[in-house]
């Protein structure tokens, strides 16, 4: 099982587990809303129909009835498109002019919209999206700007952390920390790691699906590229990535087993698969498989140390639309003022909305009653934002099917990385170009 062919399977299971913006919570008195710039774009005075295309369709009802106590003549029309393919739906209809009025985005895609005309730059008039610029981490704001740097094309609305999700009655029984804390204290020492997954595997169970997974996570803390373009993975932590992922092989202490097929369902149902590393999603996708086991299964940080980003969703907002004031409070209001109320166990992007009494109090009975909700806030304040760029998509293929092949091949940890940089530098160098020659002209 190659990496790429595993990052689809678990990305295109994003849609049904993760961001689920204000489902199912209680709706408190409106908070006041922030007060407008004084050139902010006017709102129509009569009935409006925003169209917004997303692509996951969970939460927005309550989102949406929330804003239209504040704006009743505004409504909106929601349209879901499937993940794997909504990226080039969007950018279809931002060529042809047949874009909606507002565009929901995945981290993972974001890149391919950094270097393209057709997107609003919040930072100008009327938006002025800068004065909430304190609102957001660096490395999430950062994400936001266009390749050269100099436009905000997207306004965040949710964040999420990786974790390790774990079976604590097998680790427990087998004599290893089954609390979530101690436990992420233990596999800081890749030595610790390496021992449970031997002595798991006496017993049946495995640590890890693949060899190379174990790569994600120095993947999710890393990103591809600079603004520059110059490829950022041909360091000492990815030659001890790849060291260990040949370890894993050498030992025999991955799975080989696809959780996202019949046979890899029960492989977790059973106790074949003892630990996974998933995002805030997890949980629900666990117990989708395995709903016998609850109260089994527990939350906690990344393993060596590492705290991921896994993925996060922002608006965008075409040029083309007809009523962008009206989209623009939209997003506003969604960003700023509902994510306050609670995003159904997300976490928002605007930090002024963390830190909700009633979010950390919650409670997944699944996981044994762990309050996950506070530990990812936790990580999420630990972790930094990837930014992704317009040669992320195709440099994340030629990097994956490269490391595959390397580890098992046993090939030199240094070698290998350098081998993959001259590949990309290959294989992609004229795109390079072309998005540098564009990047200077900005």
């Amino acid at each position: 099982m190659k990496a790429s062919d595993l990052f689809r399977r678990f990305t295109a299971a994003l849609p049904a587990f993760c961001l689920a913006v204000l489902a199912g919570c209680s709706q408190p008195a409106d908070p006041p809303l922030p007060a407008p710039p004084a050139d902010s774009p006017a709102v129509s005075q009569g009935p409006v129909e925003l169209t917004m295309w997303t692509y996951y369709p969970n939460g927005w009802d309550a989102t949406i009835a929330g804003f239209r106590r504040h704006y009743p003549e505004i409504d909106i029309k929601v349209e879901v498109h499937p993940f794997a393919e909504y990226s080039q739906k969007y950018l279809a209809a931002l060529a042809d002019g047949t874009a909606p009025d507002i565009l929901m985005v995945d981290s993972a895609h974001l890149g391919e919209f950094g270097a393209i005309e057709g997107v609003e730059n919040l930072l100008s008039p009327p938006y002025e999206a800068g004065r909430y610029q304190a609102g957001f981490s660096p490395a999430m704001w950062d994400s936001m700007l266009s390749l050269d740097g100099g436009r905000l094309i997207a306004l965040p609305l949710a964040t999420a952390p990786s974790l390790t999700y774990y079976r604590a009655d097998l680790l427990k029984a087998y004599g290893f920390p089954d609390e979530p804390e101690a436990l992420g204290t233990f596999m800081e020492d890749p030595a610790n790691w390496l021992a449970m997954g031997e002595e798991l595997l006496k017993h049946g169970s495995y640590i890890t699906q693949w060899d190379n997974e174990l790569i994600r996570f120095f993947e999710a803390s890393t990103p591809l590229f600079d603004r520059n373009l110059n490829f950022q993975r041909s360091s000492a932590e990815f030659e001890r990535a790849l060291d260990l992922a040949k370890e894993v092989n050498h030992r025999g202490l991955d799975a080989n087993v696809d959780v996202w097929t019949e046979v890899g369902e029960k492989a977790v149902r059973s106790g074949r698969i003892a630990m996974m590393y998933l995002g805030t999603w997890g949980a629900d996708q666990i117990q989708a498989w395995a709903p016998e086991l609850e109260g089994k299964w527990r939350a906690a940080r990344l393993p060596f140390g590492l705290y991921g980003f896994e993925n996060s969703s922002s608006f965008l907002l075409p040029s083309q639309g007809r009523h962008k004031a009206e989209a623009w409070k939209f997003i506003e209001h969604s960003v700023t003022v509902a994510s306050k109320d609670g995003m159904g166990g997300s976490i928002p992007a605007y930090l002024p909305a963390r830190g909700n009494p009633v979010e950390l109090e919650r409670v997944n009975a699944y996981l044994g009653g762990q309050r996950t909700y506070a530990l990812f806030e936790e990580l999420a304040g630990r972790m930094k934002e990837r930014t992704v760029t317009p040669l992320d998509k195709k440099a994340q293929a030629i990097w994956s099917q490269a490391i595959v092949k390397g580890v098992e091949a046993d090939q030199d940890s240094k070698a290998l990385l350098e081998e993959v940089r001259k590949e990309i530098e290959k294989r992609l160098g004229r795109d390079k170009e072309i998005l540098l020659e564009w990047k200077n002209k900005q």
